[in-house]
């Protein structure tokens, strides 16, 4: 099957003030050699830490920053003109509140990408309660203003807009961020209704392991504008094959307080994208790093089943899991 849309060597650079005074400038790779893909109707989640390059990713495939290297295609074309793609895409921004214009009322800001792209409607009110009652929201909220919204109701609104074009693939930027734990719940079954319903595509930008490990068909992690490790999320979470992988999987709490598990929590601070370490860029961090990973950079090496990591020395092969990093007796009988 044709990927809806992937990204190939992707490549994003900065610029940065440098040199004497500030006057001169030089040049940050905040994304380097990233490539990724997404099938129709399906969800891949991006996660990492602070800095890891998710968003600039996720801002890269629509068109929202400009890419250094690299090839994006949408249904099997190269995307030359992100116009048209910016049809057939939308983004839901992490604060949605922020992200809706205080002087339009709802109504308007959710059918705005309409007028946008030259759409015609026969009704703006009918296409607004339309779009409302896809997301669950009263008709009389087309008439409320962002600031009359909890952040449940907002986030609700911020998807009415996404879909309003009906696109084949939504890009999403912490949807639980800042939201109650029910309210979280009630995004997620939204999101994952209608994208059976409209046969959406997702790609989620997180923190949230517990959350993406729920939603997403496929996942991929990031550190300092790479691809550590992808693959289909329920084979990444029983088995990580990369040491950053298996720390961020190790750090998510479990809510019960008979278990417990090995802490492999990561050490150390991410490095600065100005001084990106020699080798493997995470061997500053890594408690298994060896001389080799000092000095040689690791490729993304693909293996069987859909998966890829890049590691010299995957976990699986230098350090298979032990029963006692995942609880004691007692908790591997539950």
């Amino acid at each position: 099957m044709t990927p809806l849309i992937e990204a190939e060597g992707l490549a994003v650079n900065f610029r940065a003030p440098g040199g004497f005074l500030g006057l001169g400038h030089h040049r940050l790779a905040i994304l380097e050699d990233v490539s990724v893909s997404v099938r129709p109707g399906k969800t891949l989640g991006l996660v990492g830490e602070s800095g890891s390059g998710k968003t600039t990713l996720a801002r890269a495939l629509l068109g929202l920053v400009s890419r250094a290297r690299g090839e994006i295609r949408f249904e099997g074309r190269p995307v030359d003109s992100f116009r048209r793609l910016r049809r057939k895409t939308a983004m839901m921004f992490q604060d949605p509140i922020a992200s809706l214009s205080p002087r339009l009322a709802i109504g308007s800001a959710i059918t705005e990408p309409f007028l946008i792209h030259g759409v015609a409607m026969t009704s703006r009110r009918a296409a607004a309660e339309e779009l409302l009652a896809l997301v669950g929201l009263p008709k009389e909220f087309a008439s409320r203003y962002p600031h009359e919204l909890s952040g449940g109701q907002a986030r609700r609104a911020g998807v009415a807009r996404a879909l309003a074009l009906r696109p084949a693939l939504v890009i999403a930027d912490e949807p639980t961020a800042g939201l109650d734990v029910s309210i979280q719940g009630e995004i997620l079954n939204l999101m994952t209704r209608l994208k059976a319903e409209l046969s959406l595509s997702y790609i989620i930008v997180t923190h949230n392991l517990a959350m993406i490990r729920h939603v997403s068909d496929r996942i991929a992690i990031m550190y300092l504008g790479r691809i550590v490790e992808e693959g289909p999320t329920a084979e990444v979470f029983a088995g990580a094959r990369h040491p950053y992988t298996a720390s961020l999987i190790a750090s998510e709490p479990i809510p019960d307080p008979r278990r417990r598990r090995q802490s492999l929590a990561i050490t150390g601070e991410v490095p600065s994208i100005l001084r990106r370490p020699s080798g493997c860029e995470f061997h500053t961090r890594c408690p298994h790093a060896q001389a080799r990973c000092r000095s040689e950079a690791p490729s993304l090496t693909k293996s069987t089943g859909g998966r890829s990591v890049r590691c010299h020395f995957p976990l699986n092969e230098r350090f298979p899991p032990k029963l006692s990093d995942f609880g004691d007796k007692e908790t591997r009988q539950l």
